[in-house]
């Protein structure tokens, strides 16, 4: 590819890759929610070595090629690691040799315990082997998990699907947004499991996040300052649903679910984007906060409820679930961890959406559409 050349992402990029997005049907955001995502989370980026935000490929003077770099905090025992999570990958297909400059800088930047990207499609992950990236965890890279609450409305939205792919995508896609409902716009949570509430961000959490870290596993830090960054997120258009588990007067386990809407014709889904407890409450509190959240889920306006990635331990309580319909897809989970990482690390990983890139590159339902579709 001549005249072309790597460098870091710049926030005077935003016009360009959104520009991507929009030719690959990839999420855009304003440019404050790409200023709020190249911050990161509290503490994520050493300031001794703060990483880049991604990068880009410049050709003639034109972005023909992106790849985010998401950091964050991770803590196995008494350690505090970081690790980077690709996103966003996005190459023009005249941009040839363009995806391999960009996974190289991904991968072979330093001072990450492990480099990885959780939301591969079957083209994409064929190239990652390339760079060491392997499908992980190796039980359950190809697994997710979905429920489907309005078979109705499923049906309808492949229709659509159908007929954009006889009479071409963009024609379908100016005719504007579909499926925008009031439900959408104003359901609410009114049934609940026992121990289960909808809950906000508070002290609760940190004393939640001190019983997690003391547990041994691998995690992406979830401290309260980490939450209330997550949710921060300018380019929202409806809060996420936060339910917590309460047992022995404590929490001990929360659900955190995105409304997503990732296309024009596509239908209104919840994504579960972080599920997790304290071992001595997991087999109680996960099924009482997925079933909450499946039971309310239609009355939220939405055909389905998904969660993308799961580790193992994960895996063997959601297959138990009524109605879970476990998915097997290509691998979509790759991850290459650093020489020298403590011992057990990567076995104790205990992986959820939260820890890739699934929160910011879902596409927020834009309730400012028509009122009805």
């Amino acid at each position: 590819m001549l005249n072309a050349a790597l460098r870091p992402f710049r926030l005077d990029d935003v016009p360009a890759v959104n520009r991507l997005c929009d030719w690959a049907w990839w999420p855009q955001r304003s440019a404050e929610g790409w200023a709020w995502l190249a911050a990161g989370p509290p503490g994520a980026r050493d300031a001794d070595d703060p990483g880049p935000a991604g990068w880009v490929v410049e050709r003639d003077g034109e972005v023909v090629a992106f790849l985010g770099n998401f950091v964050q905090r991770f803590q196995y025992e008494d350690q505090v690691l970081r690790g980077a999570s690709g996103h966003t990958f996005l190459a023009r297909p005249d941009a040839k040799g363009a995806g391999r400059l960009l996974l190289r800088a991904l991968a072979e930047q330093q001072g990450r315990f492990a480099i990885y990207l959780f939301n591969a499609n079957a083209v994409s992950a064929g190239h990652y082997r390339h760079y060491a990236l392997d499908p992980w965890p190796s039980a359950t890279h190809r697994i997710k998990y979905r429920w489907w609450v309005d078979l109705p409305g499923a049906l309808s939205e492949r229709l659509l699907w159908k007929v954009s792919q006889l009479r071409g995508f963009d024609g379908v896609r100016a005719r504007g947004e579909r499926f925008i409902t009031d439900r959408l716009r104003e359901g609410a949570i009114t049934r609940f499991a026992p121990g289960v509430a909808e809950t906000k961000i508070d002290e609760r959490f940190d004393h939640l996040w001190a019983g997690l870290a003391a547990e041994g596993r691998l995690l992406a830090i979830r401290d309260a300052a980490s939450l209330q960054w997550r949710l921060a997120d300018p380019d929202l258009t409806r809060r996420p649903i936060l339910l917590g588990y309460e047992a022995g007067g404590r929490l001990t386990g929360y659900l955190l679910a995105y409304f997503a809407k990732q296309t024009e014709i596509e239908r209104p889904s919840l994504d579960i984007v972080d599920l997790i407890a304290t071992r001595d409450s997991e087999r109680a509190a996960i099924p009482a906060l997925v079933s909450t959240l499946v039971s309310n889920a239609r009355d939220l306006g939405v055909v389905r409820v998904r969660m993308q990635t799961v580790s193992p331990g994960l895996d063997d309580i959601l297959a138990h679930l009524p109605g879970a319909q476990r998915v097997v897809t290509h691998g979509h989970c790759h991850a290459r961890f650093a020489d020298g990482i403590p011992a057990g690390a990567a076995e104790a990983w205990s992986a959820t959406p939260y820890d890739g890139d699934y929160s910011f590159c879902l596409r927020p339902p834009p309730l400012v559409a028509r009122k009805a579709a």
